[in-house]
């Protein structure tokens, strides 16, 4: 459990370096490239001292090599909007639309692979997919903020802004809109538009994606190749595609990636790396249906708890409903018999013990 303890702390990190770096105003394809850079270093390090991966092998071929891009760039084009989404729309909803999108493989792989899904799936699935809506509706949260600022009587020359007649816009950022006003107590409250709506969707519908070519990669060349080190080529292609920009950037612009986005970066490709090491090796001591449901279900609760905790997010009773719909649709998906799988826990713990 330790191990599975540690995959869910790396993945509710990257959200909460994702966070600062918004605050930060961090460069993102900056901060990605190095991340990817630093994730493939900490690899080559530990297959170099006789880690994991290292025997199965990779036979690349014209098809995997293709694959291999396809899935960099879709890694880090979700890893923008993932950044991207927790700085407009909080880290707590940004994850949980990010775990729901395992609904689309669960779909491809019934249309693709014709593996039909079972009876619970199918109702997994139908949760997942209402849980999104919830998720991403700012109605209720907004429509507080909204009155707040409506009423809200200018203050008088010389006299003192307090908690109760603050109604601020939150800075905006990379030159665009601001997406989000500060609440009465403070709390952060994303602003109702077909921007957030979007970018929501659009990180559904990526890490979906990125879940397909996994699953293409399983049925394809999974028999003879390394899933590892299939990962550790996509993670290089998207430290390529990140690098191209930065490149580009710095010589237009002369603005090269600073310290802090060095720093941040560094750490978060370490994490990051840490979070697939830690997966891997939850699988190696518990099943896959209990490791996969409580994984996701773990980070999703997580982040939410997070976010309001240390960023004064404010999920409205939507979201909320949103999440818990979420959670469902994950056990559902995992199709997990729970007493088996509390049975398998207790029984590695015993063992260990």
């Amino acid at each position: 459990m330790l191990f599975l303890c540690l995959a869910v702390l790396c993945s509710v990190s990257i959200g909460m370096i994702f966070k600062v770096a918004g605050r930060r105003q961090l460069d993102r394809t900056a901060l990605l490239t190095i991340n990817y850079a630093a994730a493939v270093g900490v690899a080559g390090v530990l297959i170099a001292m006789g880690g994991r991966g290292a025997a199965s092998g990779l036979a690349l071929s014209m098809p995997l090599l293709l694959l291999g891009v396809g899935t960099g760039a879709l890694l880090i084009f979700g890893f923008f909007m993932l950044s991207v989404a927790t700085d407009i729309a909080g880290m707590g909803l940004s994850i949980g639309v990010m775990r729901v999108s395992v609904v689309i493989p669960f779909l491809a792989s019934w249309l693709i692979w014709a593996e039909e899904p079972s009876v619970l799936q199918m109702a997994g699935m139908t949760c997942a997919g209402v849980s999104f809506f919830l998720i991403a509706s700012q109605k209720e949260a907004s429509t507080d903020a909204s009155r707040a600022a409506a009423t809200r009587e200018p203050i008088a020359a010389g006299a003192e802004e307090t908690a109760s007649n603050r109604v601020q816009t939150a800075p905006a950022r990379h030159g665009e809109a601001a997406t989000a006003v500060e609440d009465s107590a403070g709390l952060e409250v994303p602003e109702p538009s077909a921007r957030v709506l979007g970018t929501l969707f659009i990180l559904f519908l990526s890490g979906g994606a990125v879940d397909i070519t996994m699953k293409t990669f399983q049925e394809s060349f999974g028999a003879d190749n390394s899933r590892f080190l299939f990962l550790l080529l996509a993670f290089g292609i998207s430290f390529l595609i990140g690098l191209v920009y930065v490149l580009q950037k710095g010589f237009r612009t002369g603005q090269w990636p600073g310290r802090d986005t060095w720093v941040w970066g560094i750490g978060l490709g370490v994490i990051n790396y840490g979070s697939l090491e830690f997966l891997l090796r939850a699988l190696e001591q518990l099943p896959g249906t209990v490791v996969f449901p409580v994984n996701n279900i773990s980070i999703v609760v997580l982040a939410a708890i997070l976010g309001v905790a240390f960023w004064q997010e404010r999920l409205s009773r939507t979201n909320l409903w949103g999440l818990g719909l979420a959670i469902v649709g994950l056990i559902l998906l995992s199709d997990v018999d729970l007493i088996a799988g509390v049975q398998a826990v207790l029984s590695f713990t015993t063992t260990a013990g």
